[in-house]
């Protein structure tokens, strides 16, 4: 293959992931996006630079070559605005996602994938427009996603059942919220809001996935969703004047704040 023309295409995606669902690679396609996967990490650069793809997903785990080393060598030919690489960590990978950041990841995305901010991250809107660039598009057209080293991983790797992001622990068995130790009363449906957004804390959830993740169906009035965030809020003792809790990422989703320092 020595001496080959590079496959140039702005809408050709690589998933270095053996295991990954059918329902992303499907979602990809059926979007017009070209979609090549592979099983390690020596087969993805060997495809990556055939392809030139927009987007890589690397899974952290990756055998023969590991995910870090895979986003480090295609960072080394490639830049930050012709190449969007994000790697996928799962409960198991946590202390890979700082090395991937560094080694020069975009950004770091929770594994089982949500198909609707692996698709935002991507730069493919709902309606199937992509933005060139992915997650390096702020600024050119496309939705500001800002992504911390860590993500949707239950905090210090304690018990999943009790997530604890900042003043905020909710007890998934209990079904039971506590504001700095206050106990808060929450209804079942912001509670599953709540959940879903404490398990992805730092990262942007598309209101698609939430929509499906809370109430089953992605193609509900988006106001529902928005009622239910402002209670939440309230619930969680946000307020205008001093938002803490959950922000909302214009034209993309919600985030729940990781909390500074």
């Amino acid at each position: 293959m020595t001496g080959a023309t590079p496959v140039v295409s702005t809408a050709v995606v690589l998933i270095a992931d053996a295991e990954v669902d059918d329902g992303l690679v499907n979602a990809f396609t059926s979007r017009g996006v070209e979609v090549r996967v592979v099983g390690d990490g020596a087969l993805a650069l060997l495809e990556a630079g055939r392809l030139a793809p927009a987007t890589v997903l690397v899974d952290a785990a990756l055998p023969v070559l590991d995910g870090v080393g895979v986003v480090r060598a295609l960072r080394a030919t490639r830049d930050r605005g012709e190449v969007t690489i994000l790697l996928g960590v799962g409960p198991h990978d946590r202390s890979l996602a700082a090395a991937g950041l560094e080694a020069g990841a975009s950004a770091c995305v929770a594994k089982p994938y949500l198909v609707g901010e692996v698709l935002a991250l991507a730069g493919l809107g709902p309606d199937g427009v992509g933005v060139a660039g992915g997650a390096n598009a702020a600024g050119r057209g496309g939705p500001e996603l800002t992504v911390p080293a860590v993500h949707g991983l239950p905090a210090g790797g304690a018990d999943p059942e009790v997530l604890r992001v900042g003043a905020v622990t909710l007890d998934v068995g209990a079904h039971q919220v506590s504001v700095d130790g206050v106990p808060v009363a929450v209804p079942p449906r912001e509670f599953r809001l709540l959940r879903v957004l404490l398990e992805r804390a730092g990262r942007v959830v598309p209101r698609e996935s939430l929509l499906e993740l809370v109430w089953g169906a992605s193609t509900m009035d988006s106001n529902t969703l928005a009622v239910h965030v402002r209670r939440l809020r309230r619930r969680l003792g946000d307020t205008a004047e001093t938002p803490w809790s959950i922000e909302s990422v214009r034209g993309v989703g919600y985030r729940y704040r990781l909390p500074a320092g």
